[in-house]
């Protein structure tokens, strides 16, 4: 259960509102970031495929496909999920290459405020992830995951 939850974190990489240019690189990561929110909050499979590069790997040797077969799984058995994500780092490494390092919280009912985190049982997970600019769209190609804690939500 834990495994399937990293790994469905590790599309996420959600996060806040896209700001400034729309076509900085920085705006565009955060669009792909929320995208991906989205797909995963609406159990999409079909949409989270696309925001993963074909050369996807995480942390534990697994590629694109079995990700989402991982993910799938976790759909199946959560028929609620809501997310309140948190980014603490977007590092461009070169124009074609970025860090994004971010925290999200997983529950069953909608999380509106870290706030939240106190009184109810959420997954909490750091997310590390490389991102790649392929053929003109920025896709997630690695990532790696652990379990975070509240106090990483209040930095």
């Amino acid at each position: 259960m834990l495994k399937r939850l990293g790994a469905l974190l590790l599309l996420l990489p959600l996060l806040a509102s896209c700001s400034g240019d729309d076509t900085s690189p920085e705006s565009r990561i955060r669009a792909l970031l929320n995208t991906a929110e989205e797909a995963v909050e609406s159990r999409s499979l079909s949409a989270v495929s696309p925001l993963l590069s074909p050369a996807f790997s995480d942390s534990a040797g697994q590629d694109k496909q079995a990700l989402l077969r991982l993910l799938g799984g976790y759909f199946v058995t959560h028929q609620s999920i809501h997310l309140l994500t948190q980014v603490s780092r977007l590092d461009l490494i070169g124009p074609d290459r970025a860090h994004v390092t971010l925290y999200v919280a997983v529950a069953g009912q909608p999380l509106k405020t870290v706030s939240q985190l106190i009184s109810l049982r959420a997954e909490l997970i750091r997310l590390d992830l490389s991102l790649a600019e392929e053929a003109g769209e920025w896709l997630v190609v690695s990532g790696a995951w652990r379990r975070a804690e509240k106090s990483d939500f209040l930095e």
